[in-house]
């Protein structure tokens, strides 16, 4: 076609031009395209498409996550930055897949839309490109992912990741979700406590209910020789009992060789049949009280062997 400046604009290649294929309407009225011509290209079935307000995707194909990405950041405009599930994406976090309304970080007012998830700062942090998109720093895209989210688990899934792969303190997290929902403060609790993964979350409520002793978490044992056994995900010292559920049944043969009780929980289980799981647990413990208890080394002091003058934990049958 041919504009009114007598320049050529091949309208098929057009869509090079821009990253991910994702204009605003004003950058291409801008090249000399006529207003009437951008209408025609957007109707039903034409080449291009309207992806949000002002902004166009130069494709006939459905926007791929990248491209409603980029629609995104064109939509909130100069500095807006990317926040939420996507930009954990970007930062290498797998918890959780980015679905649902693109959330972008802004610190001005933007008409809210269904395909975007609008955040407004007072201050933008500084920005991290990440594929070449601006996107928050891995502790505020943590919290607007949390603060978005409304299932306790997702927010475990989201928060645990970034605390144990992401290497976030928990003081950066602290401020942003102290005005957060109830289950984001409790999940923080949580991690404050200790927790390092949601099953272990789910494994701490099961032993709420229980008469059993406090366990320690995420102990390595060895023998009495010093040969690496493993890691219990739960440990009983005075009982030799390991309760695992984030290790995979193979590693506990060695524990179990070397005469540990194991009860090995799995975490679609913990999750589905906490009753169930209770019941196993307290099996479990009567079994280790009920035969003498190996000498094992943890990661902190060696365990000896059992006397009789020492007051053996109270074990309920189940």
């Amino acid at each position: 076609m041919r504009t009114s400046n007598r320049t050529t604009i091949d309208l098929d290649a057009l869509g090079g031009l821009f990253p991910h294929r994702v204009a605003t309407a004003s950058e291409l009225l801008s090249l000399g395209l006529p207003t009437e011509e951008l209408a025609v290209r957007c109707r039903p079935h034409g080449p291009w498409q309207h992806v949000l307000p002002g902004i166009l995707l130069l494709a006939r194909t459905p926007p791929t996550r990248s491209q409603l990405v980029r629609a995104a950041l064109r939509y909130g405009g100069p500095q807006t930055l990317l926040t939420g599930l996507d930009a954990l994406q970007l930062h290498g976090m797998r918890a959780l897949p980015a679905t649902g309304p693109v959330q972008i970080l802004v610190n001005r007012p933007i008409e809210s839309n269904p395909k975007v998830r609008i955040t407004r700062a007072r201050q933008l942090p500084d920005p991290v490109l990440r594929k070449g998109f601006l996107t928050a720093p891995l502790a505020r895209a943590a919290v607007d992912a949390a603060r978005a989210l409304r299932l306790r688990d997702d927010i475990r899934a989201v928060l645990t990741e970034v605390v144990r792969h992401g290497g976030v303190p928990l003081s950066d997290l602290g401020p942003g979700l102290s005005r957060g929902s109830e289950p984001a403060r409790q999940v923080l609790a949580e991690l404050a406590d200790g927790v390092r993964s949601v099953p272990q979350a789910w494994a701490r409520a099961v032993l709420d209910d229980l008469p059993l002793p406090a366990p320690s978490w995420g102990v390595p044992l060895h023998t009495a020789e010093g040969r690496p056994l493993g890691t219990a995900d739960a440990w009983w010292d005075d009982l030799g009992l390991a309760w695992q559920f984030n290790t995979p049944r193979s590693r506990t043969e060695r524990l179990t060789a070397a005469g540990v009780v194991v009860l090995h929980t799995t975490p679609t289980r913990l999750r589905q049949s906490p009753t169930a799981v209770a019941q196993d647990l307290l099996r479990a413990a009567a079994q280790a009280a009920d035969r003498p208890k190996p000498t094992i080394k943890t990661g902190r002091h060696r365990v000896g062997t059992r006397v009789s003058t020492r007051k053996e934990p109270t074990v309920p049958r189940p």
